[in-house]
């Protein structure tokens, strides 16, 4: 298979497979450049099924920010859901857990 990433920062832009290498070369440059792409900015090479496979696990790895955001976001849901409790415990419509009971 072929991929075509942007040599600046290794951005993969396109995956194509394919027999005729310069057909699937000349795509993957054309796609790249009708989105935007500087054409000396394009890097068109072909790798194996297991480069393909570690290229996917690394696309889909969350990044730090997003891991940071899901851990943000579960803080939130905790903290909504303790003072959601501690309402209906106000309110008399749940009964409050005590240490030792369940």
């Amino acid at each position: 298979m072929f991929i075509s990433t942007q040599k600046s920062i290794g951005k993969l832009i396109q995956m194509i497979s394919g027999e005729n290498e310069r057909k699937v070369a000349q795509c993957l440059i054309d796609n790249a450049i009708g989105w935007g792409y500087d054409e000396k900015d394009i890097e068109v090479k072909w790798i194996t099924a297991e480069e393909w496979a570690v290229m996917q696990e690394e696309l889909t790895r969350p990044t730090p920010e997003q891991l940071a955001e899901q851990e943000r976001e579960t803080m939130i849901r905790d903290k909504i859901r303790e003072m959601a409790i501690a309402e209906l415990v106000k309110e008399g419509r749940l009964e409050a857990k005590t240490e030792g009971k369940s």
